[in-house]
């Protein structure tokens, strides 16, 4: 019986350090989301003239949509007034994403430029955006590749210790 309550430790712990290595791709996956995100907002205003209310229309990711952000954003089309509908879609679903502070400050950048400048200047302050982006998800993927490991490690680490204990 001993044994086997020590097994089920020992998998408990494993599991739980691959689940905390799972959320770090997540967040790699959430910067990735909005990059695609911002690269679409870019291309519709640059080479498609589109307006600024109907621009997410056609826009689909899987993340955004279950974290709510672009639900939001498209509901705000038949708005009368439309204002900081970027800023007011992100922070009411702030919660839902587990970026960084630097990593929300670029989004909420990103956002600020949307309809508010000439489409040349629209367009330099979306190519900065995307190259802040860029690097964050750079550096996410490099602590990515140490802090998965390190969970993963850590879990079955934890896991044997526990086991042993137990036996």
């Amino acid at each position: 019986m001993r044994t086997a309550g020590a097994f089920l430790l020992f998998i408990f712990c494993t599991f739980a350090g691959f689940l905390c290595g799972n959320k770090e791709k997540e967040k790699l996956c959430e910067c990735e989301a909005f990059l695609s995100l911002f690269e679409y907002v870019k291309h519709q205003v640059d080479y498609f003239f589109t307006p600024t209310k109907l621009i997410y229309r056609n826009f689909s990711n899987d993340i955004l949509e279950k974290r709510g952000f672009l639900p939001l954003l498209r509901s705000h089309e038949d708005d009368e007034v439309y204002m900081d509908v970027w800023r007011t879609s992100f922070e009411a679903c702030r919660k839902q994403f587990d970026l960084s502070a630097s990593q929300a400050d670029i989004v909420f950048g990103f956002g600020e430029c949307i309809g508010k400048a000439s489409a040349a200047l629209q367009s330099t302050n979306f190519d900065y955006y995307i190259l802040m982006m860029g690097e964050e998800i750079k550096k996410q993927r490099a602590e990515n590749e140490k802090n998965i490991k390190l969970y993963r490690t850590l879990g079955m680490a934890a896991g044997a210790l526990a086991a042993i204990l137990v036996i």
